[in-house]
């Protein structure tokens, strides 16, 4: 397939991008749900909601809110999509070799892989992540824990940098990068232990 060939999901994304700019703080939801389920918008959330927090600071938590719930509705429909489809989605976007390394590395360390390509604010390969949490058949609840506490840190973090430092606030992101990584890399380290504690203690009775 050609790139010409794929013209057609880009106009149709910066359509529903648009559109959903009008609708307010559920305009972040629509274009989370479009981005994670079908159409990818790559931040596109972020500039809707970094747009509202400076436009409307009153509405930005409720807006990063429903971004968080239209990212987890949507990567739960690419998720069960995918548990339908088996690996034919994942050779679409990677080589046998790169499957096999993703389900080594999703054995390993479950859930928590998604959350460093759902929290970072930079295009990183997301759907495959998704995909492969479907097709290995990941449980639905450590599935949806880590693309909640991912998606409500970053976008909550973009409603505050909005708030406080304007235009600026992704800039500002971006340019502490490293601070990003660090402070990813201590969630993961979080959700690991939580995640591994819960789950010794269920496994106790």
């Amino acid at each position: 397939m050609t790139p010409t060939d794929l013209s057609w999901i880009r106009q149709l994304g910066q359509w529903i991008a648009g559109a959903a700019a009008f609708l307010g703080p559920w305009g972040v939801f629509v274009i989370a749900f479009s981005d994670s389920a079908f159409i990818p918008m790559p931040q596109g959330v972020d500039a809707l909601l970094l747009a509202q927090a400076i436009a409307s600071p009153e509405i930005a938590y409720l807006a990063a809110g429903l971004g968080a719930l239209g990212s987890v509705v949507g990567s739960t429909v690419l998720y069960f999509l995918a548990r339908g489809a088996g690996q034919g989605l994942l050779l679409k976007r990677l080589s046998s070799n790169g499957i096999n390394r993703l389900s080594r590395l999703m054995g390993r360390w479950g859930a928590a892989l998604l959350i460093p390509v759902t929290m970072i604010p930079l295009p990183m390969p997301m759907k495959p992540v998704v995909l492969a949490a479907g097709i290995f058949r990941m449980p639905l609840v450590s599935f949806w824990s880590a693309i909640s506490f991912s998606r409500l840190v970053r976008y909550f973090g973009i409603a505050f940098l909005g708030m406080q430092y304007g235009d600026r606030g992704l800039a500002l992101a971006l340019e502490n990068m490293h601070l990003a990584l660090l402070g990813c890399g201590c969630f993961v380290a979080l959700f690991i232990s939580v995640h591994r504690f819960s789950t010794r203690w269920l496994n106790r009775g």
